[in-house]
């Protein structure tokens, strides 16, 4: 019985570096959500289906409607995404870049709301739900370019994937656990942002977002056509 993988599409960006800062954007993003938009992430939607569940079943109603604006947010923002990298055109690359412009157009949008907005509970509800949006569209765009097998932002896929083949194949995909890295390190960032300068916080994730549209175009004429594509 064939156990072949489906090919993955190509990767828009020079050696990968677009799928690692949108990672690395992926973590920063939601230590900034859970850390100063009352304890909710912004990309990871199975948690926070988990805490939906656990905040209404405790009949803790205010802490449930952040939640919903969080994943009302991320199911706006990936069906916005995936409609501009969908509608781009058939060059590699352009889609995604659609897409991306405009999550890096609501973080931005974030970072310079935040002074104003996040005083009162409407206005961290508003910049909750904007930057949930700009992960929907990141994940969207990701999605319709490049494909359901690669991610930025959700690892349990990846990380699963990965251990299961180590254990049962002996194969070990070295990237893979570079990505579950990236994860990491830009929570890092998000998060001592945060702790040392708070207004600096959402500064990071739409520094790192406009780092990785850049790098999309960052590809090397000669080369781009005969890299393999990023693998799992």
């Amino acid at each position: 019985m064939s156990t072949a993988q489906p090919p993955q599409r190509p990767w828009p960006g020079w050696t990968g570096a677009t799928r690692y800062l949108l990672t690395l954007a992926a973590g920063a993003t939601n230590a900034f959500g859970f850390l100063a938009l009352g304890g909710v992430f912004t990309s990871v939607v199975t948690a926070n289906s988990a805490l939906l569940g656990l905040y209404l079943g405790n009949a803790r109603l205010p802490a449930a409607r952040l939640v919903a604006a969080a994943l009302l947010g991320y199911v706006v923002g990936a069906a916005a995404g995936g409609l501009a990298a969908a509608g781009r055109g058939r060059v590699r690359g352009a889609g995604i870049r659609g897409g991306l412009l405009l999550e890096a157009l609501l973080l931005w949008l974030v970072f310079f709301g935040w002074p104003a907005w996040h005083s009162g509970p409407r206005g961290r509800t508003l910049l909750l739900f904007l930057t949930a949006v700009a992960m929907g569209c990141q994940n969207g765009a990701v999605r319709v370019t490049v494909g359901g097998e690669v991610t930025t932002a959700y690892l349990t896929g990846l990380l699963t994937s990965t251990v299961t083949a180590y254990a049962t194949r002996g194969r070990l995909a070295a990237r893979n656990g570079a990505v579950v890295l990236a994860l990491i390190a830009g929570a890092i960032a998000g998060g001592a942002a945060y702790r040392w300068s708070p207004a600096a916080a959402p500064l990071v994730p739409a520094l790192l977002v406009s780092a990785a549209l850049a790098a999309t175009w960052a590809r090397s004429p000669s080369h781009a056509e005969r890299r393999p594509p990023l693998m799992h």
